[in-house]
């Protein structure tokens, strides 16, 4: 028996939502619905010494359910960046601009000048006495490095309805302290930022931070070009895994959506992956001790593998093996390598130098369909079909081979058959180490149902068999991509992708009703 939200009386009835308040009767439920409404979530916030605050479902939560809507505390310009507007975020050209006129930093137009994002740069160079003289517009401009510290800084100025919650976030200080890292934003932001505004009215400790919540609880939101920084209060307790239960998407505000692609169990941790989920082991492992300070110890990270994959592993230096490479011990990506059939081993330095030569052709490689396949004929000598750099080769295929309708109703049947697999390979990968990856899985998927759907046309022109069952598989995939792809909004291309999808899928359903 817990005590009624409203009158303390004791029952036994709880929000179905959240689990987590009481109610006598539904008629109490909705008279708090008011003020319980902001806080109902089917999670809570929970703590222990080794995570600190962390989220747990608090009831089993449905596949496709939105568990968080949350607008950021604060936003501002990515650290390495060229001139932006100081108020929507977006790029800007050196003839296509405004300086404001109380402190010089560049906007689009006199609508931005407004906006509050831009209340603290304009205030503390103000305060300066001189204002901002932004003349280079090529590459990452230095000056942009403070900004978004500077808001976090000024947000009990500028925000103060947000300020606590600023403050109650983890910077990892005393952790950082003394890195590399923490040296280097010293140097550039934490020395920079007095000496430039000519302030002293932050001392480095508030200073640094600032740098340090602002990188260890900062997602990069991709609706400016080029995509900037924020700072979520709920969307921070989220703990890390290279395989999370949640996927992260936003609204055309920058909002941050927080959904569940496959049922979440209740009582489990919920999570986002900090790195990027499509990488391989060791540059995930690396880019979070950089810049997160801790090692992951999810299901894929501690299997070699990765889930029986092979995404990171490398052929046999033996050419008359067909096994497989992969590290010696499962937690250290930078000692020898063993192959698992004949146990040839090896040091990291090879593994080094053809990863080294991969990335670097795949990132010189003009992308065209013609150069993608003669990579993959290139490199199937080292890297195995489903190793990181073959699979995003892979997936620039399957987007050139066919980029619309038309080019699709007259390519070679061997190219379609070969868009066709690629897909449906990529599709079963992702889905099993990164399924919260939902614009790749999305946009694989509706590439899969139009191949299957132009594959289905052909037959049914040369055969009197019937194309039942490939429509309903094509009908499958246009379901997953509109699953996965229903939150994005129509200024990505991936919300353009979802139009079209429902488009589709709609029109499939009729086809087969009427067959």
């Amino acid at each position: 028996m817990n005590p009624c939200n409203v009158c303390d009386q004791p029952t036994k009835s709880k929000c179905s939502n959240c689990n987590q308040v009481s109610y006598c009767s539904v008629q109490h439920q909705k008279q708090d619905w008011k003020a319980h409404k902001s806080s109902c979530h089917p999670f809570k916030i929970a703590h222990n010494d080794l995570l600190g605050r962390h989220l747990v479902a608090t009831r089993t939560i449905k596949p496709y359910e939105i568990i968080l809507k949350e607008a950021p505390l604060v936003r501002g310009p990515a650290q390495i960046t060229p001139p932006v507007c100081m108020g929507c975020l977006n790029s800007i050209e050196p003839e296509d601009h405004i300086d404001c006129d109380l402190c010089g930093w560049p906007l689009c137009g006199p609508e931005c000048k407004s906006l509050g994002e831009h209340r603290a740069e304009c205030q503390l160079t103000q305060e300066r006495g001189q204002k901002v003289n932004v003349h280079e517009f090529n590459g990452s401009h230095p000056l942009y490095t403070c900004v978004s510290t500077v808001r976090c800084l000024l947000i009990g100025e500028t925000s103060p309805e947000k300020a606590s919650k600023f403050q109650e976030l983890e910077s990892l200080e005393s952790t950082r302290r003394g890195s590399n890292q923490w040296k280097a934003d010293l140097a550039s932001i934490g020395q920079f930022i007095p000496k430039f505004f000519k302030t002293e009215k932050f001392s480095e400790e508030e200073v640094m931070r600032a740098v340090g919540a602002l990188q260890i609880n900062g997602h990069e939101v991709p609706t400016s070009d080029p995509p900037h920084v924020a700072v979520f209060y709920t969307a921070s307790f989220t703990e890390h895994s290279c395989m999370p239960n949640l996927a992260k998407s936003f609204n055309k505000n920058g909002h941050c959506i927080l959904w569940a692609p496959r049922e979440i169990k209740k009582n489990s941790h919920l999570s986002i992956c900090y790195s990027d989920a499509m990488w391989g082991t060791a540059d995930r492992q690396r880019h979070l001790v950089q810049t997160k300070l801790f090692k992951c110890a999810c299901d894929r990270c501690t299997d070699v593998t990765e889930l029986g994959t092979n995404y990171s592993a490398i052929k046999c230096e033996d050419r008359r093996c067909d096994g497989l490479m992969l590290p010696s011990k499962t937690d250290d990506w930078n000692g020898s390598w063993k192959c698992r059939e004949c146990q040839k081993q090896v040091q990291k330095h090879y593994i080094d130098q053809i990863l080294e030569r991969a990335g670097k052709d795949l990132q010189s490689m003009e992308k065209t369909a013609e150069n993608g396949l003669k990579y993959l004929k290139h490199y199937e000598k080292w890297l195995p079909p489903r190793h990181y750099h073959m699979s995003e080769v892979k997936i620039l295929l399957v987007q050139l081979l066919a980029k619309d309708q038309q080019e699709l109703m007259v390519m070679p049947d061997d190219k379609l058959a070969l868009k066709l697999q690629f897909a449906w390979d990529l599709v079963q990968l992702y889905e099993t180490i990164a399924p919260c990856e939902v614009r790749t899985l999305g946009t694989l998927c509706f590439e899969l149902h139009s191949a299957i759907a132009e594959q289905t046309r052909r037959v049914s022109l040369e055969t009197s068999l019937s194309p039942k069952d490939r429509l309903e598989e094509s009908l499958l995939y246009v379901d997953k991509c509109v699953n996965y792809l229903q939150y994005e909004s129509d200024i990505f291309v991936e919300g353009h992708i979802l139009k079209q999808a429902k488009i589709n899928r709609d029109a499939l359903r009729m086809v087969m009703r009427i067959s």
